[in-house]
Parts: C-alpha cells; structure tokens; sequence
C-alpha cells in the first residue's frame, strides 16, 4: 500500500500548494523574521539572541497556523466539496487515506516551513560574533528537529478532529488543542488550586490526555547556551513521535467507521 498512500500525498502536496492562504502565512512568518533584525536594534539585550528568540517563534507561529489549515482541509473540506468521494471509490483502505493525506499535509508544511528556516538562520548568522555562527551546529539542529516535530504533532491533530468534524469545528477544536497543548503545566496548576475535587481531577486528565508540546520547545536552552542534546530532548521526540503515531492510529479508526452516505 505504499505507492497509493504516496500518491495520495503527492496529489495533497499538489493542491496544498494552489493555496494562496498558504502563501500569506509564509510571508507572514518571514515577515517577522525580517522584523526581528529592527526589533534587535531597538531593545535592550544580546541582538543575536533576540533574532534568534524572534525568528524562531516565528517559525513556530507559522508553521502552526500551516499545519492546522492544511490538517482541516486535508480531510474536511474535500468531503464538504465531496472531492474525496471519487478517490475513497478505489479499492484502498480508508485509514490509508487518512495517512496519505497527512503526510501530504507534513511535506508542504516542511517545504514552506523550510524557506522560512533558511530565512532565519541567514539572520542569525548575520547577527552571530565575529563571523562565526552563534550556536553549536549539532544544539541548533536538535531545536529545528524539535520544532519540527512538534508541527507534525500539531497536523496530526488537525487531521484527527477533520476525520469525524466540519472543517469549521476541526479548526475551532484544533487551534484549541494546540493553544492548551502549550498551557498544560498551567491549567494543571490553576484547576489544582481549586477546592472541588472534580475540577483537580480535571486538571490532572487535561494534564495526562493533552499533548505537552513544551516538551518539544528547544529554543529557551539554545538562546542561555544549555545542552539539548540530552536525555529529555530524546525522551521528548519519542513522546511526540508516540502521539503522531496513536493521533493517526485514532484518525484512520475512526474515519473507516465513519459513514459517508
């Protein structure tokens, strides 16, 4: 089943790519890694640590906003418009689909995502002390390895909520899941703090089903020079590459369930 999936990802990679909004999200991203060089002017600080800091949240920021967009219409919208009808009329599985559109949906983000870090890095290294570039080559890597990975993470969520949702409500639920994906450590705080038991116990579920994607995060130890990579940095993309995984094991179950009649 290789060659159909990959087919079925090439032709999303394809139509992803028509997107205008897709082209307004990547000038958005590399607009704010441009602006990072004015900012690091203006503010007090190492400026290669705040272009650094600024690019790659942009980077981040984007590549989120790709990631969910095209996760929604991967499964979504083409049922809406009823172009998924003709393909799931071939003899392939349902949960196949499902996977091929995904990967569709992860190559254009990391095709655009990818301009983008090129973008970035030819900031920083411009910014970098005596010519030389700022970071490890090996920590620098290890946090775009990171970044991406938790934007395959943040696809794979959208595509799970497209796979039984109208797009409008996959989008609603995923940038939701995305924002408390970076918030779970507070809201298991903030709900603890409460005196119900009920609204502790919330807060431990929320804490334990969420994806924690601060774990994914490699920027804060890049920019104070700490050591990335470790055991929690390891640790961190098996945790990411698990929940892709069960996300997608989940989509394709349920969408085979699905009835589209």
């Amino acid at each position: 089943m290789i060659a159909p999936i990959l087919a079925i990802a090439r032709v999303s990679v394809r139509e992803s790519l028509r997107d205008r909004i897709l082209y307004g999200v990547l000038a958005f991203g590399v607009g704010l890694i441009l602006l990072s060089a004015v900012l690091s002017n203006v503010t007090l600080g190492w400026p290669v640590r705040i272009v650094t800091d600024l690019s790659l949240s942009a980077i981040s920021l984007g590549g989120s906003v790709m990631a969910i967009l095209l996760g929604v219409r991967a499964v979504a919208v083409e049922l809406e418009k009823r172009v998924a009808y003709p393909v799931l009329a071939r003899p392939i599985a349902r949960g196949w689909y499902v996977v091929g559109k995904y990967l569709g949906v992860v190559a254009t983000v990391y095709l655009n995502v990818g301009l983008m870090i090129v973008a970035a890095t030819g900031m920083i290294a411009s910014y970098s002390h005596e010519g030389a570039f700022q970071y490890a080559p090996g920590a620098y890597l290890a946090t775009l390895g990171l970044l991406l990975l938790k934007l395959a993470l943040i696809a794979a969520i959208a595509v799970l909520f497209s796979c039984f949702t109208s797009s409008t409500v996959a989008f609603i639920a995923s940038t939701g899941v995305t924002i408390a994906g970076h918030l779970t450590g507070e809201l298991r705080f903030f709900l603890g703090k409460s005196e119900q038991e009920s609204t502790r116990i919330l807060g431990d579920l929320l804490y334990w089903i969420l994806p924690d994607l601060t774990t994914m995060e490699g920027l804060p130890r890049l920019i104070h020079g700490q050591e990335i990579l470790n055991g929690p940095a390891a640790a961190a993309a098996i945790y990411g590459a698990c929940y892709v995984a069960a996300l997608l094991v989940a989509a394709s179950m349920i969408f085979t369930k699905r009835d589209l009649s």
